[in-house]
């Protein structure tokens, strides 16, 4: 009889359900960081990069903003007639150049200050950040625009600012306070960068809100594991600050001072701005004032780019 091999039926493997590929937390943040920011996209797609696109063009064109006529194509000559023709123009950015970079400095020297201060436990902490914190909505919208007219700035600048004389008797104003600045410390440089400051004092308060709001929240991520090793230690508060919270937060220091020079160099108040805007407010020099914006804008990038390269190197980064 012959030998029957009973087949073997081997089953085949069951099919695993397709592995659902589970998004990583760092995505999931990613992802909703590009959700936050896609109106800023859409803005810059729709809105910000044609106007742009269309303003470079004016500058190498002529009849531009003219309604009804067509710009015509004239390569580097509003350029030319920008520097040689239209005078005072790279004067205009030397002198509010240096005029501003003492207020920089002034800016984030405060706005660092008053963070520290803000971030220490006291009573009334929250009004108090919630005070330091309204000039920053103040400088904003209406309300910089009735400044700009007539009141606080205006007032400011005046000699009445700080006026403590008796029965309106004058006396004791910021004039007298900077001749005294000037007497004490001479015509140093010194001298002539406090006294800068207290001119543009008005300035560096309505201007250091959201610096101040940066370093107070960078001040607040750094462990309190940290501080309480080195009091055990026996650290200073000296020790504590130039040792923990300076080069923690040091990262900050660059992106405040970015930010600071980007906003005083486009600021309203800024002598070159209101030299380019006199020549956006005629129809003939429209093109002109294009060719003023553009480099100024090229200017104001070399700029940033110098201040990057040369502060990012003393930055200290904590990995």
């Amino acid at each position: 009889m012959a030998e029957k091999t009973a087949a073997v039926k081997v089953a085949a493997p069951a099919k695993k359900p397709p592995k659902r590929r589970n998004l990583s937390l760092e995505t999931k943040k990613s992802l909703f960081g590009y959700v936050f920011v896609s109106p800023i996209i859409l803005g810059l797609a729709l809105i910000y990069i044609p106007a742009l696109i269309q303003s470079l063009q004016f500058s190498f064109s002529e009849n531009a903003g003219r309604f009804g006529e067509k710009a015509v194509y004239v390569g580097w000559q509003n350029y030319h007639d920008a520097l040689f023709e239209e005078s005072g123009f790279l004067q205009t950015v030397y002198s509010s150049t240096v005029a501003l970079l003492p207020q920089i400095f002034v800016i984030l020297i405060f706005s660092f200050f008053m963070a520290n201060i803000l971030n220490q436990n006291f009573r009334g902490r929250a009004i108090a950040r919630v005070i330091f914190f309204i000039p920053v909505v103040l400088s904003t919208g209406i309300v910089t625009y009735f400044d700009n007219l007539s009141s606080m700035q205006d007032r400011y600048d005046g000699g009445e600012k700080l006026d403590v004389g008796v029965n309106g008797g004058g006396g004791f104003n910021s004039v007298e306070i900077e001749s005294m600045v000037l007497s004490a410390l001479g015509n140093s440089g010194l001298g002539t960068v406090v006294s800068g400051a207290i001119a543009s004092l008005y300035t560096v308060i309505t201007s250091s809100g959201i610096q101040m709001l940066i370093f107070l929240s960078g001040l607040q991520s750094i462990s309190i594991n940290m501080y309480e090793a080195a009091k055990v230690e026996g650290a200073t508060g000296w020790e504590v600050f130039w040792k923990i919270s300076f080069p923690m937060i040091s990262p900050l220091i660059l992106v405040n001072l970015l930010y600071t020079v980007i906003d005083l160099f486009i600021s309203v108040d800024n002598a070159t701005i209101t030299f380019i805007s006199k020549y956006y407010e005629s129809v003939s020099t429209y093109s002109v004032a294009t060719a003023f914006s553009w480099m100024y804008t090229v200017l104001l990038l070399l700029f940033v780019g110098i201040v990057y390269l040369l502060v990012n190197k003393l930055i200290v980064y904590q990995d």
